[in-house]
């Protein structure tokens, strides 16, 4: 599925992020679909995540960042050979921390569409010397059973903690996309699969 297609999918759930979307609608405009996930398209670049939530703790996972020291969801690049975005997003979860049992929660009817896309800018990377750029972050949504250990990429990630949401509305990163995760814990009852 093309991502003009996946963003008019999304913003038929979404129809009050139109604003939240301009800069992310117009960039698809200007670049074809293999620019728009090409690490070295240095005005931007869509990447793959997931929040990663265990019902039985009701808990999420995060990691802490070695370029950025900040705890973040799992996520990174598309790869050329992964399907979509979607598998991408999977691909990268389970190569951060070695889950390999993710039950995603759809949104809508179509398992392509995110819970969210978000556009931020990401800083200078010295370490890669890589210039400041857009990241257009799909974020999908999973679910494991319960907590379980971790094996994180210790390239890219020196730590792991699991943390409620009450702490994950606590950090400013996550601040603009809470309502939404809230919405769908109660929505989708994971409150009350745990007991």
């Amino acid at each position: 599925m093309k991502y003009n297609n996946i963003l008019l999918k999304y913003l038929e759930i979404f129809s009050k992020e139109k604003n939240k979307q301009k800069i992310f609608k117009e960039y698809l405009k200007r670049f074809s679909e293999n620019e728009v996930i090409d690490w070295n398209n240095f005005d931007g670049h869509i990447v793959a995540s997931g929040f990663v939530y265990a019902i039985k703790e009701k808990k999420f996972l995060v990691l802490l960042h070695k370029d950025i020291n900040m705890f973040l969801y799992p996520g990174g690049h598309i790869e050329t050979n992964d399907k979509d975005v979607l598998q991408a997003a999977i691909r990268e979860i389970k190569e951060e921390t070695g889950l390999t049992e993710l039950n995603q929660i759809i949104i809508g009817n179509d398992k392509i569409i995110p819970f969210d896309i978000d556009s931020h800018k990401i800083s200078y990377n010295k370490r890669l010397n890589l210039p400041e750029h857009y990241h257009f972050d799909f974020r999908y949504f999973f679910t494991i059973d319960k907590i379980e250990n971790i094996k994180i990429d210790k390239k890219e990630h020196s730590s792991y903690k699991w943390i409620d949401l009450s702490e994950l509305a606590r950090d400013k990163n996550f601040k603009v996309i809470i309502l939404k995760i809230k919405k769908i814990i109660k929505e989708k009852q994971l409150e009350n699969k745990s007991k």
